[in-house]
């Protein structure tokens, strides 16, 4: 319920920096951002095992340790 809240408010807060923006990239990267970690949250609210920054790390950079 939490990421939901946290949802709209950063929304409301991107249709706000919409219009102050004056690169329109500018705009589409922070939107683009706002739906990655909201896809992530969702996730993590549906399943058990959600991966965590932590365990993403580790599976990305785990190969380091063996060297």
């Amino acid at each position: 319920m939490l990421a939901l809240l946290f949802l709209v408010y950063s929304l409301v807060e991107w249709y706000i920096a919409k219009k102050k923006a004056k690169a329109p990239r500018e705009k589409w990267t922070v939107l683009l951002l706002i739906l990655a970690f909201t896809v992530w949250n969702l996730c993590a609210l549906l399943s058990h095992e959600r991966l965590t920054p932590n365990h993403l790390i580790m599976l990305l950079f785990g190969w380091l340790d063996n060297l």
